[in-house]
């Protein structure tokens, strides 16, 4: 049983690290920020990568239990990784908990605006928070949202089989 145990979490460690890089590298994306308009600074970029957990989340959550699991590992991984580029830009020791907290809740609270705006199927309220939250001009909110919506069909596409291994593949910005 033990031996069971060790292969099942290696197996989900490899999903979570996969995962975890697969939102990293989508987040980073300069086509998100030169010609799309959201901020390029450390906040940007933490809006951008809340965007796409909270939508990968989103769609792990309809996985049922192990979906709901490995989302949790994948967002404890994403804030490890949060943890660590706080300290490499310099900031203390005594800050980062507190810094990491506060990242936290604007995380639940971003996604939660997210999930309502999604669930509702309200493209401007979808908007309104995608403005607010990246920092986009007006102009660009429309071609973002269409974006939320391409993101969130393309994850419904995939098998729950394909995201539990960590697999996805992302839509570019129209």
């Amino acid at each position: 049983m033990a031996l069971g145990n060790w292969f099942q979490s290696k197996k989900n460690r490899w999903a979570v690290d996969r995962l975890h890089r697969s939102i990293q590298d989508q987040a980073l994306r300069p086509d998100f920020y030169y010609e799309g308009g959201a901020r390029d600074n450390f906040s940007g970029r933490f809006e951008m990568t809340s965007l796409l957990a909270a939508l990968m989340f989103r769609r792990l959550r309809a996985a049922g239990g192990g979906g709901k699991a490995l989302a949790q590992d994948v967002f404890d991984a994403l804030f490890d990784g949060f943890d660590e580029a706080l300290r490499d830009i310099g900031t203390g020791d005594l800050t980062v908990g507190k810094k990491i907290r506060k990242m936290g809740e604007a995380f639940y609270g971003r996604a939660k605006a997210y999930d309502d705006a999604l669930a509702s199927n309200n493209e401007l309220e979808l908007q309104h928070s995608l403005v607010r939250n990246l920092g986009l001009a007006d102009t660009e909110m429309e071609r973002f949202g269409r974006y939320v919506w391409l993101v969130e069909s393309t994850l419904k596409r995939h098998t729950d089989e394909q995201l539990m291994s960590g697999e996805v593949n992302w839509p570019r910005l129209p």
